[in-house]
């Protein structure tokens, strides 16, 4: 995808917005899990300070002590993580054989009472405890005295909880982010689906195979879709209106030159030979340019030939039937190596206004033999003709398809032939190809998008090089 995909740019803000709210969720689920650790851990320090509490009692020696066995065996292992300890004051009087050589508290609690809340502080070998503690009064003898107890726990293992508790929170967000990526993907494809149903049909009417957007879009596209199509009817009314002018105009011109030419015969009778001669040359030029723009006014190019199809053969036929009633056409061997089942996607009088000048160049110049052939390869046809005349001088052919340029000026024709073919051509975004054949003559050749149907399942009706349309 490109950076300026608009599917690229959903899942960029997709994956962004996704990022962004697993990692504020994750926070939260990591912090109120850590919450309600802490809490769970000053709730068993409670009760471990309770059992502390009914097990301290003075002993026969005056002194408190713990006068049975507390139930977390930790109590007697060195450093186990579990502690307790009886104060008098500051100074320890009892504690746990887990403590070692050191003593509870490293400092004194903010508050101290039934109610007080578990506060952390440094203990032993450096570990972080959570530390409670309460002070109780012991009667010995006549004299009660208060003494403090004090139970803690070892943070490192609320700390491994809560790593392994985020460790499978990480994975939990990694796969869910990973569905919820994959069904952005899937949301993005599926939402911007009848964008790329709209560029295949603006591509088929571009390319000719269709002459307006079909299927039914979305409720917020259809909108933009029957403006389109709007505008391709105001486009293609607009294109045949000014076909239609320059044809009317062309043919008006075709008078005032008739009347030019009959002037240019007048004044070469009164002996102004250099004047007619003069005028009949600006008459030439005017006609070849009313001669091209007629021919550009009946093009209709591959905008508007939409889906139709052109039987090659029919129409190669029909050509050289009008070639062979013209001068010299009747002593050339006329060879049509054409499939019956060729089609082009082009107009049937384009295709004629094509092969015509071709052909008709061909019989200008061929000594005794002019061959077409249509060539298919996948989806596109190359068709040639060519004849066994003097051929062409080396870089003479884009000079061919320039307007009024002949190579042998020999009286035959204006020279306009090709360049019109090449005008229709350009329509399709096709063009001409003019080579030397070997050993002698000339090779013309175009290529134009084709497909090939079974003659039998597909008949045609109508005189030859008629047209059908089909759907794609």
């Amino acid at each position: 995808m490109k950076l300026r995909s608009l599917r690229l740019r959903l899942l960029l803000l997709a994956a962004a917005t996704l990022v962004a709210t697993l990692m504020v969720a994750g926070a939260s689920l990591v912090f109120i899990f850590e919450r309600h650790l802490e809490r769970r851990i000053e709730q068993e320090l409670h009760v471990r300070l309770a059992e502390l509490e009914g097990a301290v009692a003075i002993t026969d020696d005056g002194r408190p002590g713990v006068t049975r066995v507390l139930s977390d065996p930790r109590y007697d292992k060195p450093y186990g993580g579990s502690y307790w300890q009886i104060s008098d004051g500051a100074t320890p009087i009892e504690r746990s054989r887990s403590l070692w050589e050191d003593q509870l508290p490293f400092g004194a609690p903010a508050t101290v009472g039934p109610d007080a809340d578990a506060f952390e502080i440094t203990g032993p070998q450096d570990s972080t405890l959570y530390v409670l503690q309460r002070d109780i009064t012991l009667e010995s003898g006549a004299n009660p005295r208060r003494y403090r107890l004090a139970v803690a726990l070892d943070h490192a293992e609320i700390e491994e909880l809560g790593a392994s508790f985020r460790n499978d929170v990480a994975v939990a967000l990694g796969v869910i982010a990973a569905v919820l990526l994959i069904g952005a993907w899937f949301q993005a494809s599926f939402g911007l689906r009848p964008l790329h149903t709209m560029r295949r049909e603006l591509i088929a009417i571009r390319s000719g195979a269709a002459m307006r957007l079909r299927g039914s879009f979305p409720e917020e596209v259809t909108p933009l879709v029957a403006d389109l199509n709007l505008l391709l009817d105001r486009q293609e009314d607009m294109v045949a209106r000014a076909r239609k002018h320059a044809g009317d105009l062309a043919h008006g011109l075709k008078t005032p030159l008739t009347i030019l030419t009959g002037e240019a015969r007048r004044l070469d009778g009164a002996g102004l030979h250099l004047s007619a001669q003069t005028l009949r040359e600006q008459v030439d030029l005017m006609r070849d340019h009313v001669e091209r723009e007629l021919a550009r006014a009946r093009t209709h190019g591959v905008t508007v030939a939409g889906g139709t199809l052109t039987d090659v053969a029919q129409t190669a036929e029909r050509l050289v039937g009008l070639m062979k009633r013209m001068p010299r056409g009747d002593a050339i061997t006329w060879e049509l190596r054409l499939d019956p089942g060729t089609r082009l996607f082009m107009d049937p009088a384009d295709f004629g206004e094509v092969v015509g000048n071709v052909l008709d160049n061909a019989r200008k110049w061929a000594h005794s033999h002019v061959a077409i052939t249509a060539m298919l390869s996948g989806e596109q046809a190359v068709i040639a003709v060519e004849d066994d005349g003097p051929g062409i001088e080396p870089g003479a052919a884009q000079r061919i398809l320039e307007r009024g340029e002949q190579v042998h000026y020999d009286g035959q024709g204006s020279g306009l032939g090709m360049a019109i073919a090449g005008d229709v051509l350009a329509e399709y975004d096709a063009k001409l190809s003019i080579a030397q054949a070997h050993p002698t003559g000339c090779i013309v050749s175009f290529t134009i998008r084709a497909m090939t149907v079974t003659v039998d399942d597909v008949p045609l009706s109508g005189p030859a090089g008629a047209s059908r349309r089909v759907k794609r």
